[in-house]
């Protein structure tokens, strides 16, 4: 037997600075040679596997993972361990835990991490040579607070690894989930697939345990890649409408990225891109499935140019067309360049599915068209008149390039161009006309009359401009000059005649007053041009 002061003094050796290698290797092989002795200078080691001292405490738990593997010292050695795991369950630390407050130099009793940490080194140091002990450690972590349950968390990784995703009490654990203790088994499962596929054990204890007990979707994450597709999908929307940080995890072992396996069963990079296209917008809304698409897109080194031109050929087969298919058009395009041609191709087929039927693909596939002139104007000139002139309210900028781009037709290849297709191209839209009435009532004479009617009213519609009394004084004879003297086509001359007579009619019967307060609301008489949505909007 081993009087208190030898012990002091074995203690005080080995927790000298300069000693303490030699001091680790004399408790050893006292406890090894020295039977009579072995359990006190055993307990001397436990004692110094708690030591604010790292380089001490870190060889003293070495050195006790050693003399665990000996069956006459197991049983005492996880004894310690596990009186050290239980403390947690105490209101305050053990005194040998209690240390010096920095700040105030004044002992504190309350656990803090250091603490925490101290109480579970040596039981994690044992767990992967022992791997029931995980079952103690789920039911002190059910009871524990919710600062101790962190620490726990943070310093599992390197325990859990070492027991393997094959472990039997691991899986058991997964399988017999402690009430309480599912963000234990979550992260434990985190542990064992980051970087590494699920085996097919693990995934059917996951799958049954979310099926049968656990509703939260982050379950499943860990074992993504080894569920089916239909699982998947079917767990997409849930999946897509958690925190964008968990959603780019999700994305991440789906897709292969940062290391990450793809068992091969689960939804590929072209498959994940379809389905999030495919979502039910009654159940995740529009938003949430286009910042989705937009880490796809992110990863550019799996979303190749190939790979995009896969994905817009997939969604052009689907029956209705998605929503999203022209913003993911333009978007593969932006990333893309050199996919200009293939994009025009994808449009061509457009055409033949009546695009116009579909309000939001339609406006897409008319951005498309600006976003790809002049290549785009083989397609535009195919549209019928009523689609050409929606187009043109839509992205008002292509009236006038398409016009630039038939003039450097020869008259041959013009003469192709239905009449009413060029009609159409060569009238500007026209725009609803405000006038500033004076606040004379009775105005009767064209001079005046002039300055109500704003030079659009006319020459916006007809090509024609009043830039003098003559001009607004026209006769019937006039018209018929006008009529000839135009380079317009026939459709449109027909047009201009109505228009000057009734403006002329209204100049006779003199202008109506608008009340002041609504001239403000007027503006500036031109209509609103429709708003040029970006394609970050489709």
């Amino acid at each position: 037997m081993l009087t208190p002061p030898i012990i002091q003094a074995l203690k005080e050796y080995c927790i000298s600075e300069n000693q303490i290698y030699l001091g680790m290797t004399i408790l050893k092989e006292m406890i090894v040679k020295r039977p009579c002795v072995k359990f006190q200078v055993l307990d001397v080691l436990l004692d110094l596997t708690v030591h604010e001292k790292t380089e001490l405490r870190q060889n003293a738990i070495r050195t006790a993972k050693n003399l665990y593997e000996k069956a006459d010292l197991k049983d005492r050695i996880e004894e310690r361990a596990l009186m050290r795991l239980k403390a947690l369950l105490m209101p305050t630390p053990p005194p040998d835990l209690i240390k010096l407050d920095a700040t105030t130099n004044n002992a504190t009793n309350q656990w803090t991490e250091e603490s925490i940490r101290l109480s579970l080194y040596l039981y994690l140091t044992l767990l992967p040579s022992e791997h029931q002990l995980i079952h103690q450690l789920a039911s002190i972590y059910t009871a524990s607070s919710s600062e101790i349950k962190r620490t726990i968390l943070r310093v599992l990784e390197g325990p859990v690894k070492g027991m393997g995703m094959d472990s039997p009490e691991l899986l058991l654990l997964v399988e017999n989930c402690p009430k309480g203790a599912e963000t234990l088994v979550t992260r434990v499962i985190h542990i064992l697939t980051d970087k590494a596929m699920p085996s097919v054990e693990l995934v059917d204890r996951v799958r049954d345990l979310y099926n049968k007990r656990v509703s939260d979707v982050r379950f499943l994450i860990p074992v993504l890649n080894g569920l089916s597709k239909s699982e998947v999908v079917t767990a997409l929307p849930r999946l897509i409408k958690l925190n964008p940080v968990v959603v780019k995890e999700v994305f991440n072992r789906l897709l292969g990225v940062n290391g990450q396996e793809n068992m091969g069963n689960s939804l590929n990079p072209i498959e994940l891109l379809v389905t999030l296209h495919t979502l039910d917008s009654n159940k995740v809304d529009m938003k949430t499935i286009i910042k989705a698409c937009n880490l796809c897109f992110a990863e550019r080194s799996v979303y190749t140019q190939d790979t995009l031109a896969l994905v817009i050929q997939q969604l052009l087969d689907l029956n209705p067309l998605p929503t999203l298919i022209m913003r993911t058009v333009i978007q593969a395009l932006a990333t893309y360049p050199r996919l200009t041609g293939f994009v025009i191709n994808i449009m061509q087929r457009l055409l033949t599915k009546q695009v116009w039927k579909n309000k939001k693909v339609w406006e897409g596939f008319v951005r498309c068209c600006q976003r790809t002139k002049p290549q785009s104007f083989q397609i535009l000139l195919q549209l019928q008149p009523a689609q050409l002139k929606d187009s043109f309210t839509i992205c008002p900028d292509l009236r006038e390039a398409l016009l630039s781009h038939i003039m450097s037709f020869n008259p041959h290849q013009r003469a192709h161009i239905p009449k009413s297709v060029m009609s159409l191209i060569e009238k500007p839209l026209e725009k609803p006309t405000v006038v500033t009435l004076s606040t004379q009532p009775n105005v009767n004479s064209d001079v005046e009359a002039k300055k109500f009617v704003s030079e659009d009213s006319v020459g916006g519609a007809s090509g024609l401009e009043i830039k003098d009394e003559q001009a607004v004084n026209l006769n019937a004879d006039d018209h018929q000059k006008v009529a000839e003297d135009s380079s317009s086509s026939s459709d449109v001359t027909k047009q201009t005649s109505p228009l000057i007579s009734i403006t002329l009619q209204k100049m006779a019967e003199g202008p109506k007053l608008v009340p002041e307060e609504n001239l403000e609301s007027c503006g500036d008489g031109k209509e609103d041009t429709p708003e040029i949505v970006s394609p970050t909007k489709l």
